[in-house]
This record gives structure tokens, sequence and C-alpha cells, in this order.
């Protein structure tokens, strides 16, 4: 019961946050707004909310930095060089349990199990069908706590697998491509585009692994912003993700979307063409937020104080 009650009280802040503020700017001013992001479609909702004019509607003049670390976008963020920033799930969870003056202003991309947009794949040649055909073996992940990493984690431990039974190599997904087809790594976790790139070379489906941790539909990525971040326009920016991510949503848009895609990310259209396509949350649902909140207290990566609450802060 208690727990019916918190998924209700989490639910109901989540639908007052995805409604607090202006629609759009009154005065019919344009604000000025830094906005820092990595060139990944899980975090490309900026760059369609400024191409199809969603800024403007909102009032806000959005000048857009491509920043290829996805880590230096939270150091924008907290140093004031950039307003907003989008972050993966589990980022955003580190940072907050760390002290880093950041909160969650908007929801960012979905994983969705009927079509998953990341997944553990074997080296070509190799052949792994369960956790156990891992042990001893080389595992590419981009870094320690990251939504991969902990992903893998949790399918390893339902697999009756310890942690330190594989060994983790650290790769920037770009390169990771590369030690996989050299066979320097057995296998690793791969988000799209990176994914199909990777089949495209060989590499061989393991298993979809972050179903083990997102029995339905949860959040990959959120849009943030430093901690005294102006309401208001955090309501006017928000407004706008979310009426990219309804856009981004339908089918009928995905070429226009990849057109918009393959101009920031510099990827080729054949593959954006062939990669599956992320969708994103039109609201800010907190319990969406909830199964990795779980898993990061699961392997004592967060506070056991920590809740979906504080990400609001």
């Amino acid at each position: 019961m208690a727990r019916a009650a918190l998924g209700a009280a989490l639910a109901l802040v989540a639908v007052l946050v995805a409604a607090g503020g202006p629609a759009s700017a009154t005065d019919g001013s344009l604000e000025t707004v830094t906005i820092a992001s990595p060139p990944f479609e899980p975090t490309a909702l900026a760059f369609y909310a400024d191409a199809r004019g969603f800024f403007r509607k909102r009032g806000i003049e959005a000048k857009i930095v491509v920043l290829a670390d996805p880590g230096a976008v939270a150091a924008a963020i907290a140093s004031g060089d950039a307003q907003f920033g989008p972050s993966d799930i589990g980022g955003l969870l580190l940072g907050k349990s760390r002290g880093l003056p950041v909160k969650l202003v908007a929801a960012g991309a979905l994983y969705v199990r009927q079509a998953p947009t990341a997944a553990l794949v074997s080296a070509p040649g190799e052949r792994f069908a369960s956790a156990r055909d891992l042990v001893g073996k080389r595992v590419g992940v981009d870094r320690t706590g990251s939504i991969a990493h902990v992903a893998l984690l949790k399918w390893l431990k339902r697999g009756g697998v310890r942690a330190d039974a594989v060994q983790l190599s650290y790769y920037a997904f770009p390169d990771m491509i590369g030690a996989l087809t050299r066979g320097t790594i057995d296998a690793a976790v791969l988000p799209e585009p990176f994914l199909t790139v990777a089949k495209q070379r060989g590499a061989k489906l393991v298993a979809p692994i972050f179903q083990t941790v997102c029995t339905t539909a949860c959040l990959l990525t959120v849009w943030v912003a430093h901690g005294d971040v102006d309401r208001t326009l955090a309501a006017r920016f928000r407004n706008a993700i979310q009426e990219a991510a309804v856009w981004a949503n339908r089918k009928e848009n995905d070429a226009a979307s990849g057109a918009i895609l393959a101009r920031h990310t510099k990827l080729e259209k054949a593959v954006i063409a062939k990669m599956t396509r992320s969708r994103f949350a039109t609201r800010l649902r907190l319990p969406q937020a909830q199964p990795w909140i779980d898993v990061y207290k699961e392997f004592e990566l967060i506070p056991e104080t920590f809740t979906a609450l504080d990400l609001l802060k």
C-alpha cells in the first residue's frame, strides 16, 4: 500500500512539473540560451527543437554547443558555461549523489523493450549464449557507473555470474567498435548507432541486457540544468523539448529527424536509416527513472537515502 501511495505521489509531482511554467514567452523577445549536447540521437532533442522552431516558439534563441565527450556536458553546466544539457540517467544519479549542483528539468530518450536501442554484442567470430559464457572474457563498456556498465552488472548477476568474473575494458563508444572488430575485446555493450555499425562489421547480438533493468519503458537520458536555474526559463525549455519529443516520435518524421541528426552528428544517412531509432518521453514522469535508482542502489553506487524526488532539487 505504501509503495502504491509513493508511486501515485511521484506521478502527481511529475504532472505538476510537466505543467509548470508558461507555455511560451509573452513579450515576443528571444532569450539566448547555451545548450551543450553530445552528438548522439538519445540526446538529440535540442537539435530537433532548434531546427523545427520549438525553442523560438517558447522565446528561446538556442546556441547549441556540440561536445564530443558526454562527461563535458555536466562540467559545462556546473561551471555556468551552458544553461542546459543532456545526461544519461545514471550520470544524473551519480552527480546528484555526489553533490553536483544540477537538477532534472526534462525527460529524454526512453528504452522501449520492443525496439531496443542498446545491447551486448560479441566480437566477430565469437558466440556467447549466456552470462556464464563470458566468464574470463574481456567486455567493453564506456565507463564505470554508466547505464551500460550497470545494465551489464545486472545481467551478469541474473545469470549467476559475479562482476569480477569478467574483465572490463573501457572505451569511448566510437573507439569500442575497432577494439571489438580487432578482437582486443570479446564483447561490448553498445548503443545505437554504434550497435548497427558493429553488426555491419560482423558483431553478433548476445542479449538486449537493458531489459534486465527496464521491465517496462524507462528513461535512458534526461535534460539537466544548474540547480539555481530560473524556473520560468526551465519550464519554457522543458515545453520545447517535450514538443520536439512528440514530433520526433512520429514515424512519418523519421526522414526529417534523420536529416537533422546527420547534420549534427556526421553520421552517414545509410546508418541512420538502418539503425533502431530512439523514441522519447513526451512528459517528465519520475517513475520512469525509478528502475535505475533501484539498480544503482543495488550495486551501492548511490546512497540508500536517494529518491526520485531528489532529482528535482
